[in-house]
């Protein structure tokens, strides 16, 4: 049976997770897959404009040496701009990026820098969804995918 439709749930905000958001969603779309993700909780922060995740397990400095390190070596795998294949992969209907609405809400509100609004999303991530909008879209997915 051909896969047809994909949905994930993004919480996580560090790098592994990113890359493997931009991997598995764009490579699904180019195969003519939907793709429907849904950004929760930190993962909301991978929606933001001008945002690096970090890889995750280390401290401050030695993360900013990893990403740097694995960034390097993508850009010589000819990945060189994640985000720009995540729109074309969105340009081209088949990946949807969803950020949670009651996440949103609350860190709307948040002090300094936890504070995410819409408008401090990508240009081209979906109108803010609910929980049981997601699980709506999730019938008839051939999987659902927790990152």
């Amino acid at each position: 049976m051909a896969v047809k439709k994909l949905n994930f749930i993004i919480a996580n905000n560090d790098f592994e997770t990113f890359m493997k958001m931009v991997i598995l969603g764009t490579t699904a779309a180019a195969m003519d897959i939907e793709v429907n993700f849904f950004f929760t909780f930190w993962g909301l922060y991978l929606l933001k404009k001008k945002y690096k995740p970090k890889v995750s397990g280390m401290g401050s400095l030695m993360a900013g040496m990893a990403t740097s390190m694995f960034k390097k070596k993508m850009a010589k795998a000819g990945i060189k701009d994640p985000v720009a294949m995540l729109k074309e992969a969105h340009d081209a209907g088949k990946l949807k990026m969803f950020p949670c609405s009651m996440t949103l809400d609350m860190l709307a509100t948040m002090p300094g820098p936890f504070k995410i609004k819409k408008e401090d999303m990508l240009d081209f991530v979906e109108q803010p969804v609910g929980a049981a909008a997601f699980l709506e879209m999730c019938d008839g997915a051939d999987s659902i995918i927790h990152m």
